[in-house]
């Protein structure tokens, strides 16, 4: 059963709700942290990590500050994406240089350092997915992408649903896929899913309701969402429409 903070004269009003197999954090629940890769001075909010289990990737809104990035290359076994809300910043692709703006993405291969440098006089606020990469055995490491959200082209889906596919969700090299997922005023999944690959949700336009265990939650631009595997799902979106990034891993089993 999911309990919802409730209103008090005590407490700040807030959306966010936890049950056993989700928990939604609203903008008004952010607790800003930090993370050494980025510095003290980069306000980094850690919406999932391993540290919840069973999740297996990391997720965070990271502001970086002008003048701000990354200390150091992040190396090591995992793999990135990175997903511009606002503002610019610049990075590495396959060792070109980059510049990033609201809607471009990167994806690095586990082989590729992440690095970020805000030289800009504006703050840049990005997501940031980070997982330990699962190889397959038998097939290569995917390449590294850089490139705009806003040329892929959206499939139509019944109910009022509009999806784009940032990452090939059919390549086996892929341990998980990122999509943009639009809906029309009053547009919906069309059904509550069940399945065995996790989420995370970051709404970036709009609202609605979202139908999570037996829980029914308003949910508004900014807000996050972590559901586990098994998590009964559905989305209804509100008068002005609602559209989301969400993970989810894929190619690979529980083991």
């Amino acid at each position: 059963m999911s309990r919802p903070v409730t209103e008090s004269s005590e407490w700040n009003v807030t959306r966010s709700a936890t049950g056993a197999l989700f928990y939604l954090i609203t903008p008004a629940a952010r607790a800003p942290s930090r993370l050494a890769e980025v510095g003290n001075d980069t306000m980094v909010c850690k919406f999932v990590t391993p540290r919840h289990a069973p999740a297996r990737f990391a997720q965070y809104l990271v502001e970086l500050e002008p003048g701000g990035g990354t200390q150091w290359p992040v190396g090591g076994d995992f793999e990135h994406f990175v997903f511009v809300l606002d503002g610019t910043v610049k990075t590495l692709v396959d060792g070109l240089p980059r510049t990033m703006t609201p809607g471009t993405f990167i994806y690095l291969p586990d082989d590729q350092p992440l690095v970020l440098d805000n030289d800009s006089d504006a703050l840049c606020r990005i997501t940031w997915i980070k997982r330990r990469y699962e190889p397959l055995p038998g097939f290569g490491r995917p390449p590294a992408v850089f490139d705009d959200s806003a040329r892929f082209t959206e499939d139509e889906h019944p109910f009022g649903l509009w999806r784009r596919e940032l990452l090939p969700a059919k390549d086996p090299r892929h341990d998980f896929t990122i999509s943009i997922m639009r809906f029309e005023a009053g547009g919906e999944l069309g059904v509550v899913e069940m399945h065995e690959e996790e989420h995370g949700l970051y709404m970036t336009a709009g609202g609605g309701t979202y139908l999570l265990e037996d829980a029914q939650l308003p949910v508004e631009h900014e807000d996050f969402i972590y559901m586990a595997p098994y998590c009964p799902q559905g989305f209804l979106a509100g008068p002005e429409g609602g559209e989301y990034l969400l993970y989810k891993d894929v190619m690979r089993d529980g083991f």
